[in-house]
């Protein structure tokens, strides 16, 4: 699909730079982001599943288990998340055109 649903900024989730900059990159790609609680039902039943850092910018999950049922997503890094990586990698490093005006020419 292209729905990209997150949990909202609470608990264990830190409201890093990385998060914020990956949904404004997916909103951009014309992904609908949802900021909201997400159900365990809802990770088993995803096509991808990733998450985000400084260090990694988007890290795929290889699988989860819950229940004792083991759920395994595609081997390495997702299209949806190779997306955002390329999209938000190459806006960082100035080799595409920066539409969010987050860069500032220093002089």
């Amino acid at each position: 699909g292209n729905i990209i649903s997150t949990p909202s900024i609470k608990g264990t989730i830190l409201p890093g730079i990385t998060r914020k900059s990956i949904i404004d990159v997916a909103r951009s790609q014309g992904f609908q982001v949802e900021e909201r609680q997400v159900s365990v039902d809802e990770l088993l039943d995803a096509d991808e599943v990733f998450c985000t850092g400084t260090a990694v910018v988007v890290s795929p999950v290889g699988s989860v288990t819950y229940l004792g049922k083991r759920v395994s997503y595609r081997d390495g890094i997702g299209v949806v998340s190779q997306q955002l990586y390329t999209v938000l990698t190459r806006l960082q490093m100035g080799l595409t055109k920066d539409e969010m005006n987050w860069t500032v020419e220093l002089r």
